[in-house]
């Protein structure tokens, strides 16, 4: 199932998520062919730096970097739609710490699959991280929305509106989870989407009670953003 847009009103123009984006493709366009390997980092080349010495900032800096780097095309343009369709109302609710809260989940993110490969060699990039950690406070703050998906079946194509908690749920177990636990052979870094989607969800129950009472206090008398 493919996600095309969620059925959850948009309270406010996502500015911040349009500007994560852009970035995005501004340094996939701009600036990675112009990187050299150096630039880029593994979970083994991290830990052999901070074992030596826990305060180098260079290694930290690369994890950070890899967040805005992608693999390829279609990993850009995917992570990208997946931000646009859950970034906007989450970023509703964050209001200014919505781009800390991005931040931090894609390098805690980074840190769950160094954690869990460590002998990796394997350069790894991407913004998934960041976006699951987006994705696991939609599930707790809109369990109850819903996400027009395509489905595949044998014979032919259809759109279907599926609750967005198990929409993410399947994504996190059966996209996730599952491979991990079958030591699926794959360049997907599945320990970094579970370890954004875990940091999501334990932030955004944590601040749950103020978004509720932030929501309560709005007036809606602006317009809706679609």
């Amino acid at each position: 199932m493919f996600p095309l847009f969620d059925i959850n009103r948009r309270r406010t123009f996502p500015v911040r998520t349009i500007l994560l984006i852009a970035i995005n493709i501004f340094i996939y366009a701009f600036v990675q062919p112009l990187l050299p390997d150096t630039f880029y980092i593994s979970p083994q080349k991290f830990l052999s730096v901070i074992s030596v010495n826990p305060l180098n900032l260079t290694p930290w800096g690369l994890l950070f970097l890899s967040m805005w780097l992608h693999g390829n095309l279609y990993h850009l343009i995917s992570n990208m739609w997946f931000l646009f369709i859950f970034g906007d109302n989450i970023e509703a609710d964050f209001g200014k710490f919505y781009i800390p809260f991005y931040l931090i989940g894609g390098m805690v993110a980074g840190l769950a699959h160094i954690y869990m490969m460590p002998q990796s060699a394997e350069f790894f990039v991407g913004a998934s991280g960041a976006i699951s950690a987006v994705m696991g406070a939609y599930l707790v703050f809109y369990p109850h929305a819903y996400i027009a998906s395509l489905i595949f079946l044998i014979f032919f194509v259809t759109v279907v509106n599926i609750p967005a908690w198990f929409w993410l749920l399947i994504w996190f177990f059966q996209g996730n989870v599952l491979p991990t636990l079958l030591n699926s052979m794959s360049y997907v870094a599945y320990w970094a989407h579970i370890g954004g989607f875990v940091f999501g969800v334990i932030v955004a129950f944590m601040v749950l009670p103020i978004v509720r009472r932030r929501r309560r206090s709005e007036t809606y008398s602006t317009p809706y953003y679609w």
